[in-house]
């Protein structure tokens, strides 16, 4: 399967803020050209549960959005959805809570690959975050990862 690259343009759909975070993260997944796995679902899931966005959301609200999503990308097509998506994150001030979530998923696996860093290198251009910005992001997302994992090995 190719690379997921991300779209330029496309018709309006319209979208909450919700579904654009969501459906951006759903769309990273797929940057190393290969289907969801297992761990990269469950950090969307986890990701998505933290976000003050989803707060009041159960698990039924969850998969009626994954539905909501994949009913959206059937009829409107995914470029137009992620463009939109990407559009509706800057439009709403929460272009690093997208960048965020795509960062977690892409990196579930454990890996990076420089298609995947391509991926980020481009969503970081597309949702307006300088380069500086999003190694400071990449930095402070994963520097505390790092720290938790070596507290947890010391204990």
């Amino acid at each position: 399967m190719p690379k997921r690259k991300l779209p330029r343009g496309g018709a309006q759909v319209a979208l909450t803020p919700e579904i654009a975070i969501a459906a951006i993260g759903l769309f990273s997944a797929f940057a190393d050209g290969e289907a969801i796995d297992d761990m990269e679902t469950y950090a969307l899931g986890e990701m998505l549960s933290g976000i003050d966005l989803y707060e009041d959301y159960s698990e039924e609200d969850f998969e009626a959005l994954g539905m909501e999503i994949g009913t959206l990308i059937n009829e409107e097509g995914v470029e137009a959805v992620v463009a939109q998506a990407i559009i509706n994150a800057r439009e709403e001030g929460l272009e690093e809570v997208a960048l965020i979530v795509a960062l977690v998923v892409i990196a579930a696996d454990g890996e990076v690959p420089e298609a995947e860093q391509e991926y980020v290198d481009n969503l970081c251009e597309a949702l307006g975050i300088s380069t500086e910005r999003g190694i400071e992001i990449v930095d402070e997302l994963f520097s505390e990862e790092e720290e938790e994992e070596e507290e947890e090995e010391e204990e």
